[in-house]
């Protein structure tokens, strides 16, 4: 009775044992296939990559990106891209929200300027795309999406303009904490000049991104990724409110400013040549 009882175990272990090493067969021959059955190649091509942006985390500024990215294929897994456009950026809420409370305090006669208040206009890098993942998506029976997962790591240049929060060189209305010539004194939109501190600069720009390229025709797509623009901050401390009320240069640069980080989300068309 043992013996039978052993040979159905033992019949059972190899059924089990046959049964997932099909498995594994015809899942490696999928794999196999989808990689070898490519939309498309890129390898050895050109392409043309406009995308916009938008801030996915934002404090004292919001930017809003358009930029066009061209890149040459060295395989079909490796390219270099070049990528430059313009950054059209403002104050967020709280930011207005700060300058105008900050002035009608007596007790801020020393004080420090605020951090990541950089202001991103036009900037040009040049990176290298690893795109290791290739699949394909069965979203719709007759139209399956290929798509490729990729890291993004580059650097370059870029512009910057900073529009201070508590240095007014001309004080309007200081209970109303007002630092511009508005025709309505609650109406911040009626101003037509600022007379808030500010300062521009030219500076190297590193950034890196993690993204998905969806192909559901050849030559064509879109992606989706979220990019992190990292740029060195600036600011000055120990200001006195006194001096640069009258015009006077005050504070001097920190000397640990730290690294601001723009945290976008992006959305592009890629056309491969």
């Amino acid at each position: 009775m043992s013996t039978v009882r052993s040979l159905r175990v033992l019949a059972c272990l190899i059924l089990s044992l046959t049964a997932l090493s099909a498995a594994g067969q015809e899942e490696q021959v999928l794999e196999e296939a989808v990689v070898r059955n490519r939309l498309y190649r890129p390898a050895g091509n050109l392409e043309l990559s406009p995308s916009v942006g938008i801030s996915a985390l934002t404090y004292l500024t919001a930017h809003y990106t358009l930029d066009v990215g061209v890149a040459y294929n060295l395989f079909d897994t490796l390219a270099v891209e070049g990528r430059a456009g313009y950054a059209l950026s403002r104050h967020t809420g709280l930011a207005r929200s700060i300058s105008e409370s900050f002035l009608n305090r007596d007790d801020k006669k020393l004080t420090d300027e605020l951090e990541d208040l950089w202001r991103m206009n036009l900037h040009g890098v040049v990176g290298v795309r690893w795109a290791p993942v290739y699949g394909k998506l069965s979203l719709m029976a007759e139209v399956p999406a290929h798509f490729q997962a990729y890291l993004w790591a580059g650097g370059g240049v870029a512009s910057f303009e900073r529009e201070s929060l508590i240095q007014c060189t001309q004080v309007v209305n200081r209970d109303l904490g007002i630092c511009d010539d508005r025709t309505e004194p609650l109406d911040r939109a009626t101003a037509t000049e600022s007379f808030w501190v500010k300062d521009s600069r030219v500076s190297p720009v590193v950034s890196a991104a993690v993204g998905f390229r969806f192909f559901a025709f050849a030559r064509h797509g879109v992606k989706f990724e979220l990019r992190d623009w990292v740029f060195r901050d600036a600011y000055r401390v120990q200001l006195s409110r006194d001096d640069w009320e009258v015009g006077r240069e005050t504070g001097t640069p920190a000397t640990s400013p730290g690294l601001t980080h723009l945290v976008q989300f992006d959305i592009g068309y890629t056309f491969l040549f």
